[in-house]
Protein backbone atom coordinates (compact mmCIF):
# COMPACT_ATOMS: atom_id res chain seq x y z
CA UNK A 1 0.00 0.00 0.00
CA UNK A 2 1.43 3.37 -1.03
CA UNK A 3 1.54 5.99 1.73
CA UNK A 4 3.93 8.52 0.18
CA UNK A 5 4.02 9.78 -3.42
CA UNK A 6 7.17 11.66 -4.40
CA UNK A 7 7.87 13.23 -7.77
CA UNK A 8 10.68 14.97 -9.57
CA UNK A 9 9.68 18.37 -10.95
CA UNK A 10 11.37 19.35 -14.24
CA UNK A 11 10.21 17.21 -17.18
CA UNK A 12 8.36 14.88 -14.79
CA UNK A 13 5.62 16.90 -13.09
CA UNK A 14 6.08 20.12 -15.07
CA UNK A 15 7.56 20.61 -18.56
CA UNK A 16 11.00 22.19 -18.38
CA UNK A 17 10.74 25.97 -18.73
CA UNK A 18 7.12 26.14 -17.56
CA UNK A 19 6.67 28.27 -14.45
CA UNK A 20 3.55 26.69 -12.95
CA UNK A 21 2.19 23.18 -12.63
CA UNK A 22 -1.07 22.48 -14.44
CA UNK A 23 -4.56 22.53 -12.94
CA UNK A 24 -4.51 18.76 -13.42
CA UNK A 25 -1.59 18.52 -11.00
CA UNK A 26 -3.36 20.57 -8.32
CA UNK A 27 -6.47 18.42 -8.69
CA UNK A 28 -4.50 15.17 -8.48
CA UNK A 29 -2.53 16.32 -5.44
CA UNK A 30 -5.78 17.21 -3.66
CA UNK A 31 -7.22 13.77 -4.40
CA UNK A 32 -4.10 12.01 -3.14
CA UNK A 33 -4.08 13.96 0.10
CA UNK A 34 -7.82 13.50 0.63
CA UNK A 35 -7.20 9.76 0.28
CA UNK A 36 -4.75 9.89 3.19
CA UNK A 37 -1.45 9.80 1.29
CA UNK A 38 1.34 12.29 1.69
CA UNK A 39 2.55 13.99 -1.49
CA UNK A 40 5.71 15.93 -2.15
CA UNK A 41 8.53 16.75 -4.54
CA UNK A 42 11.84 14.89 -4.71
CA UNK A 43 13.75 17.45 -6.69
CA UNK A 44 16.88 19.48 -7.19
CA UNK A 45 14.79 22.62 -6.71
CA UNK A 46 14.66 24.48 -3.40
CA UNK A 47 11.75 26.13 -1.63
CA UNK A 48 11.73 29.50 -3.41
CA UNK A 49 11.52 27.73 -6.78
CA UNK A 50 8.81 25.36 -5.56
CA UNK A 51 6.72 28.32 -4.45
CA UNK A 52 6.75 29.49 -8.05
CA UNK A 53 5.90 26.06 -9.46
CA UNK A 54 2.99 25.60 -7.04
CA UNK A 55 1.67 29.14 -7.28
CA UNK A 56 2.58 29.97 -3.69
CA UNK A 57 0.78 26.93 -2.22
CA UNK A 58 3.38 25.75 0.28
CA UNK A 59 1.21 22.82 1.35
CA UNK A 60 2.28 21.11 -1.89
CA UNK A 61 5.84 20.82 -0.62
CA UNK A 62 5.44 20.71 3.16
CA UNK A 63 6.69 17.12 2.84
CA UNK A 64 9.44 16.24 0.40
CA UNK A 65 13.08 15.89 -0.59
CA UNK A 66 14.45 19.23 -1.78
CA UNK A 67 17.71 20.36 -3.34
CA UNK A 68 18.63 16.78 -4.34
CA UNK A 69 18.47 15.47 -0.78
CA UNK A 70 20.19 18.37 0.94
CA UNK A 71 16.89 19.35 2.56
CA UNK A 72 14.27 16.93 3.86
CA UNK A 73 10.87 18.12 5.13
CA UNK A 74 7.96 16.37 6.83
CA UNK A 75 4.68 18.19 7.45
CA UNK A 76 6.41 21.56 7.23
CA UNK A 77 9.25 20.69 9.61
CA UNK A 78 12.88 20.44 8.51
CA UNK A 79 14.04 16.87 9.17
CA UNK A 80 17.58 17.24 7.79
CA UNK A 81 19.82 19.75 6.02
CA UNK A 82 23.24 19.31 4.36
CA UNK A 83 25.22 22.40 3.30
CA UNK A 84 27.84 22.51 0.55
CA UNK A 85 31.61 22.39 1.15
CA UNK A 86 32.45 25.99 0.23
CA UNK A 87 36.21 25.40 -0.08
CA UNK A 88 35.63 22.58 -2.58
CA UNK A 89 33.12 24.71 -4.50
CA UNK A 90 35.66 27.51 -4.80
CA UNK A 91 38.33 25.05 -5.97
CA UNK A 92 35.99 23.80 -8.69
CA UNK A 93 35.12 27.34 -9.75
CA UNK A 94 38.78 28.37 -9.92
CA UNK A 95 39.68 25.40 -12.11
CA UNK A 96 37.10 26.24 -14.77
CA UNK A 97 37.07 30.02 -14.38
CA UNK A 98 38.75 30.73 -17.73
CA UNK A 99 37.08 27.89 -19.68
CA UNK A 100 34.51 29.24 -22.18
CA UNK A 101 31.03 27.82 -21.77
CA UNK A 102 31.69 26.34 -18.32
CA UNK A 103 30.92 28.12 -15.06
CA UNK A 104 29.88 27.39 -11.49
CA UNK A 105 26.70 28.48 -9.71
CA UNK A 106 26.36 28.54 -5.91
CA UNK A 107 22.93 28.87 -4.28
CA UNK A 108 22.85 30.58 -0.87
CA UNK A 109 20.98 28.85 1.94
CA UNK A 110 19.24 32.11 2.84
CA UNK A 111 17.40 33.23 -0.25
CA UNK A 112 14.22 34.89 -1.51
CA UNK A 113 11.74 34.80 -4.38
CA UNK A 114 14.24 36.36 -6.81
CA UNK A 115 16.43 33.23 -6.51
CA UNK A 116 19.85 34.93 -6.29
CA UNK A 117 22.78 32.74 -7.35
CA UNK A 118 26.52 33.47 -7.13
CA UNK A 119 28.08 32.82 -10.55
CA UNK A 120 31.81 32.26 -11.02
CA UNK A 121 33.46 32.22 -14.44
CA UNK A 122 30.56 33.14 -16.73
CA UNK A 123 30.62 35.63 -19.56
CA UNK A 124 27.66 38.02 -19.46
CA UNK A 125 25.87 36.49 -22.44
CA UNK A 126 26.46 32.95 -21.15
CA UNK A 127 25.01 33.78 -17.75
CA UNK A 128 21.99 35.54 -19.27
CA UNK A 129 21.08 32.47 -21.32
CA UNK A 130 21.09 30.22 -18.26
CA UNK A 131 19.33 32.81 -16.09
CA UNK A 132 16.44 32.76 -18.54
CA UNK A 133 16.45 28.99 -18.93
CA UNK A 134 16.72 28.11 -15.22
CA UNK A 135 15.01 31.14 -13.68
CA UNK A 136 17.70 32.54 -11.41
CA UNK A 137 19.31 35.95 -10.91
CA UNK A 138 23.07 35.70 -11.27
CA UNK A 139 25.53 37.61 -9.10
CA UNK A 140 28.92 37.53 -10.88
CA UNK A 141 31.87 37.09 -8.54
CA UNK A 142 35.33 35.57 -8.30
CA UNK A 143 35.24 34.52 -4.64
CA UNK A 144 32.31 33.01 -2.78
CA UNK A 145 31.13 35.05 0.22
CA UNK A 146 31.40 33.62 3.73
CA UNK A 147 27.86 32.26 3.94
CA UNK A 148 26.20 28.83 3.83
CA UNK A 149 25.33 27.37 0.44
CA UNK A 150 22.58 24.82 -0.02
CA UNK A 151 23.34 23.89 -3.64
CA UNK A 152 25.90 24.03 -6.41
CA UNK A 153 25.69 23.53 -10.15
CA UNK A 154 27.83 23.80 -13.26
CA UNK A 155 26.79 25.05 -16.67
CA UNK A 156 28.50 23.22 -19.50
CA UNK A 157 27.79 24.25 -23.08
CA UNK A 158 28.53 22.03 -26.04
CA UNK A 159 28.26 18.36 -26.91
CA UNK A 160 27.73 15.30 -24.74
CA UNK A 161 31.42 14.52 -25.23
CA UNK A 162 32.32 17.92 -23.79
CA UNK A 163 30.00 17.31 -20.84
CA UNK A 164 31.63 13.93 -20.21
CA UNK A 165 35.09 15.52 -20.24
CA UNK A 166 34.08 18.31 -17.87
CA UNK A 167 32.40 15.85 -15.52
CA UNK A 168 35.52 13.66 -15.42
CA UNK A 169 37.81 16.60 -14.68
CA UNK A 170 35.43 18.02 -12.06
CA UNK A 171 35.21 14.66 -10.28
CA UNK A 172 39.02 14.51 -10.04
CA UNK A 173 39.36 18.10 -8.86
CA UNK A 174 36.62 17.91 -6.23
CA UNK A 175 36.20 14.35 -4.90
CA UNK A 176 34.02 15.83 -2.15
CA UNK A 177 31.20 16.00 -4.71
CA UNK A 178 29.07 13.81 -6.93
CA UNK A 179 28.47 15.37 -10.36
CA UNK A 180 25.17 14.43 -12.04
CA UNK A 181 23.30 15.77 -15.07
CA UNK A 182 19.54 16.29 -14.61
CA UNK A 183 19.20 18.02 -18.00
CA UNK A 184 21.41 18.76 -21.00
CA UNK A 185 24.30 21.20 -20.44
CA UNK A 186 23.80 21.38 -16.68
CA UNK A 187 25.34 19.49 -13.75
CA UNK A 188 24.10 19.32 -10.20
CA UNK A 189 27.04 19.37 -7.78
CA UNK A 190 26.15 17.30 -4.71
CA UNK A 191 27.95 16.51 -1.46
CA UNK A 192 29.37 13.00 -1.82
CA UNK A 193 26.75 10.46 -0.81
CA UNK A 194 23.91 12.98 -0.61
CA UNK A 195 21.11 12.38 -3.09
CA UNK A 196 17.38 12.05 -3.37
CA UNK A 197 17.88 8.44 -2.26
CA UNK A 198 19.74 9.42 0.93
CA UNK A 199 17.03 12.00 1.59
CA UNK A 200 14.45 9.26 1.27
CA UNK A 201 16.17 7.28 4.03
CA UNK A 202 15.83 10.30 6.32
CA UNK A 203 12.22 10.94 5.30
CA UNK A 204 10.86 7.41 5.68
CA UNK A 205 12.65 7.06 9.03
CA UNK A 206 10.86 10.20 10.23
CA UNK A 207 7.53 8.90 8.87
CA UNK A 208 7.97 5.38 10.21
CA UNK A 209 7.18 3.71 6.87
CA UNK A 210 9.04 1.32 4.57
CA UNK A 211 10.38 1.95 1.09
CA UNK A 212 7.72 -0.41 -0.30
CA UNK A 213 5.15 2.19 0.76
CA UNK A 214 6.70 4.88 -1.46
CA UNK A 215 6.01 5.64 -5.12
CA UNK A 216 8.57 7.81 -6.88
CA UNK A 217 8.19 9.45 -10.31
CA UNK A 218 11.21 10.68 -12.25
CA UNK A 219 12.91 11.21 -15.59
CA UNK A 220 16.56 12.20 -15.23
CA UNK A 221 20.04 11.03 -14.39
CA UNK A 222 19.74 12.44 -10.88
CA UNK A 223 16.72 10.16 -10.34
CA UNK A 224 18.55 6.88 -11.03
CA UNK A 225 19.74 6.25 -7.45
CA UNK A 226 16.19 6.84 -6.29
CA UNK A 227 14.87 4.46 -8.97
CA UNK A 228 17.14 1.76 -7.60
CA UNK A 229 16.17 2.54 -4.01
CA UNK A 230 12.38 2.47 -4.34
CA UNK A 231 10.59 -0.76 -5.36
CA UNK A 232 7.76 1.29 -6.87
CA UNK A 233 9.85 3.56 -9.08
CA UNK A 234 8.08 5.11 -12.06
CA UNK A 235 9.50 6.74 -15.19
CA UNK A 236 7.60 9.11 -17.44
CA UNK A 237 7.64 8.31 -21.16
CA UNK A 238 10.06 11.16 -21.88
CA UNK A 239 12.64 9.93 -19.35
CA UNK A 240 16.32 9.68 -20.19
CA UNK A 241 17.08 6.10 -21.32
CA UNK A 242 19.09 5.26 -18.20
CA UNK A 243 16.28 6.46 -15.92
CA UNK A 244 13.66 4.57 -17.91
CA UNK A 245 15.74 1.41 -17.66
CA UNK A 246 16.17 1.83 -13.91
CA UNK A 247 12.44 2.29 -13.23
CA UNK A 248 10.10 -0.59 -12.49
CA UNK A 249 6.95 1.04 -13.84
CA UNK A 250 6.32 3.34 -16.80
CA UNK A 251 3.61 5.94 -17.45
CA UNK A 252 2.72 8.67 -19.95
CA UNK A 253 4.90 11.64 -20.77
CA UNK A 254 5.15 14.82 -18.74
CA UNK A 255 3.39 16.77 -21.50
CA UNK A 256 0.53 14.25 -21.40
CA UNK A 257 -0.04 14.62 -17.63
CA UNK A 258 1.49 11.21 -16.95
CA UNK A 259 2.10 11.89 -13.25
CA UNK A 260 -1.31 13.47 -12.44
CA UNK A 261 -3.05 10.51 -14.08
CA UNK A 262 -0.96 8.12 -11.98
CA UNK A 263 -1.63 10.11 -8.80
CA UNK A 264 -5.37 9.82 -9.38
CA UNK A 265 -4.89 6.06 -9.64
CA UNK A 266 -3.05 6.00 -6.31
CA UNK A 267 -5.88 7.96 -4.73
CA UNK A 268 -8.45 5.55 -6.18
CA UNK A 269 -6.83 2.45 -4.65
CA UNK A 270 -5.71 4.06 -1.38
CA UNK A 271 -6.49 1.92 1.64
CA UNK A 272 -6.96 -1.24 -0.43
CA UNK A 273 -4.71 -4.06 -1.61
CA UNK A 274 -5.59 -3.29 -5.23
CA UNK A 275 -2.61 -2.09 -7.30
CA UNK A 276 -2.85 1.08 -9.33
CA UNK A 277 -3.35 0.42 -13.03
CA UNK A 278 0.16 1.57 -13.93
CA UNK A 279 1.62 -0.89 -11.38
CA UNK A 280 0.09 -3.95 -12.99
CA UNK A 281 1.36 -3.57 -16.56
Amino acid sequence: MIKLALTDMDNTLVPFGQDLVSDSVFEAVSLVREAGLRFGPATGRDEQELRRFFGGDESCFETGILSNGKKVKLDGELVAVHYMDKVALQRLADAFFAVPGVFLCAYPAKTDYTNPVYVLGARTAEMAAYESRLRFNGIPCEQLPDIDFIAGAMACSGSKENMDNVRRIAACLAPEFDIVAPIANWFDVLPKGVSKASGLDELIAAMGISDEEVAFFGDGENDIKMMGRVPNSVAVANAMPAAAEAARWHIGACLDDGVPVALRELARVAGTDEPADFMSA
